[in-house]
């Protein structure tokens, strides 16, 4: 039996409608081949539909509640401030750590949540939450290797966006940053031994996020970008050549996926989960004379929203960096620290829709018993499915979910208390506490957001051709260990994808077991394990990719 091979293109937020449509018309040739040859069909996301909990997902195989990731940021243990995430925060052995378990070689580049790196039989080049100035190869000596053949540094994440005066440029610098990921791709496909290997291309997720007006055609009152052609069309167009690049280096019996960890679409309002929360009394700031004087200001239009314009039009993005704008932010608008936590019983931070209940004994200053959370639970669902935007007369929330619904019953402890879906064309913000006066606004930074619906192509001969449905991202990781022959691992969210794989499909057999290697098998936490609290990176580190965050669209 042939010893198998698999490689992973993910791009990321690629939206399989555009996809399609673009492959018919030709605009994409490679990825118009697989769709002919394989399976094709939309990809569920997780809930939330964001990077971070996607692909923890996606390298766990259980869902955000398990594995412990549901945001860029976390709130630190005995505090209301967040810090960053980063791979330890996962609580699970990931994929690449189980296939090398069991003998497959595994070379990963740019994966979200691989830094820092843990090491595997084969190679990484850690990802976007890579702290400047730290090796983002492993083995280390990759890097200069690396380097010496791409001319320069390797680009951990992509440009960040610094206004639109400088959009031209910007554009261009991430056309750039995919060449040299490409580039780094193409040579250690080529180069370097693989069983597995996943390539990363965060590029098209950040010109979705900027650009997707050029695409509807819609404007947008406050985001005006005016661009010369088709963006989102060329970047798709380079991820598509570096489709063609690593097929040509493939073999022929290489099992080839494109999946993105979710879609995309229109962005015309943000829900300000803070500001709504105030509104809806849920939520009370302490009565002194620093709040009493930001409450005058944030009610007068002076809030972070209505000077970023200005950020922009002087220049300023990335001026003030990390904590240092945050505590900045926290001396002139309401923030956190005017928030009276003896008095508030509901708070949110994350970029889709994420509220936490102030619970007793879990947050510093909590208040919620158990007794009385279900009844609050009960009252933010109501408030929530009725919140009607005033500019249109539309309601704005699609669903909501329940900890326990959307996560299992065993949730981790500090996982989201409720969780809402949008309706299209609306994106949750509460990572900047009080951005906005208004729950309802116009964005001012983007116009293109998230959609849980994201892209599976696959080809190979074990692999069903034409439409696939039902396809789950947080399903790949144990549909990925049966073509492989290795063990699924026990108490797993997701489920083998059986509609994807054909009758007759049988899993190879050719891999080395954990006993024969005399390595042992990573093990499966047990419920309420403790996880990571904060980022292993300084705290200089961690402003440099805060800023880097903010750049591509998160903060």
């Amino acid at each position: 039996m042939n010893r198998c091979k698999i490689a992973i293109i993910a791009l990321d937020g690629a939206s399989p409608d555009l996809v399609e449509r673009w492959a018919r018309e030709g605009y994409l040739p490679n990825l118009a081949k697989l769709l002919e040859q394989g399976a094709f069909g939309p990809l569920l996301s997780v809930v939330p539909p964001v990077t971070g909990a996607a692909w923890g997902s996606f390298l766990t195989g259980v869902a955000p509640g398990r594995h412990g990731v549901f945001e860029w940021l976390s709130r630190r243990e005995g505090s209301y401030q967040m810090g960053l995430i980063d791979s330890s925060f996962l609580r699970y052995p990931t994929l690449f750590e189980w296939l090398s378990t069991h003998g497959v070689r595994v070379g990963a580049v740019g994966v979200p949540l691989t830094y820092p790196v843990r090491p595997i039989r084969g190679f990484i080049l850690s990802d976007l939450l890579t702290p400047p100035g730290q090796n983002y190869a492993y083995p280390p000596h990759l890097k200069e290797e690396l380097e010496h053949h791409l001319g320069g540094p390797y680009p951990v994440a992509p440009p960040p966006w610094l206004g639109r005066q400088r959009a031209e440029r910007w554009l261009i610098a991430l056309k750039a940053s995919l060449a040299a990921r490409a580039k780094a791709a193409q040579y250690l496909a080529t180069h370097h031994p693989w069983d597995f290997f996943m390539v990363h291309v965060m590029e098209t997720d950040s010109v979705q996020h900027q650009m997707w007006h050029t695409l509807d055609g819609i404007a947008r009152r406050r985001y005006r970008v005016r661009m010369e052609g088709n963006p989102i069309l060329e970047v798709y167009q380079l991820a598509d050549d570096l489709v063609g690049q690593l097929l040509k280096s493939f073999d022929e019996d290489t099992m080839v996926f494109v999946i993105s960890d979710h879609g995309f679409g229109p962005l015309h309002y943000n829900l300000h989960l803070n500001t709504w929360l105030l509104r809806q009394g849920f939520l009370k700031l302490k009565q002194n004379f620093s709040t009493h004087l930001k409450r005058l200001m944030f009610e007068g239009g002076i809030v972070p929203e209505n000077l970023y314009p200005w950020e922009e039009r002087f220049r300023l993005l990335g001026w003030a960096r990390g904590e240092q704008a945050y505590r900045w932010l926290g001396r002139f608008s309401l923030s956190m620290q005017n928030i009276d936590w003896g008095k508030t019983v509901a708070y949110s931070y994350g970029n889709v829709g994420q509220i936490y209940l102030n619970r007793r004994g879990r947050e510093p200053e909590g208040i919620v018993t158990e007794a009385d959370a279900k009844r609050i639970l009960g009252e933010l669902e109501h408030a929530l499915l009725s919140w009607v935007n005033p500019h249109s007369g539309e309601r704005v929330v699609k669903r909501v979910y329940g900890k326990e619904e959307v996560y299992s019953h065993r949730a981790l402890e500090r996982a989201p208390d409720l969780v809402f879906l949008p309706e299209d064309g609306y994106s949750p913000m509460g990572l900047s506490e009080f951005l906005s006066n208004e729950i309802i606004s116009q964005p001012v930074a983007h116009s293109g957001w998230h959609r849980m619906e994201g892209l599976f192509v696959g080809v190979g001969e074990p692999l069903q051709r034409g439409f696939a449905k039902n396809l789950r991202l947080i399903d790949l990781y144990p549909t990925i260990c049966k073509l492989f022959g290795v063990p699924i691992p026990p108490d797993m969210d997701g489920q083998v994808s059986e509609e994807l794989l054909r009758s007759e499909a049988k899993p190879h057999q050719t891999w080395e077991t954990s006993s024969e290697r005399g390595t042992g098998t990573p093990d499966r936490p047990t419920e309420g394990a403790i996880v990571g609290s904060h980022s292993t990176a300084t705290s200089a580190e961690e402003e440099l990719i805060r800023e880097r965050l903010k750049g591509l669209g998160y903060f």
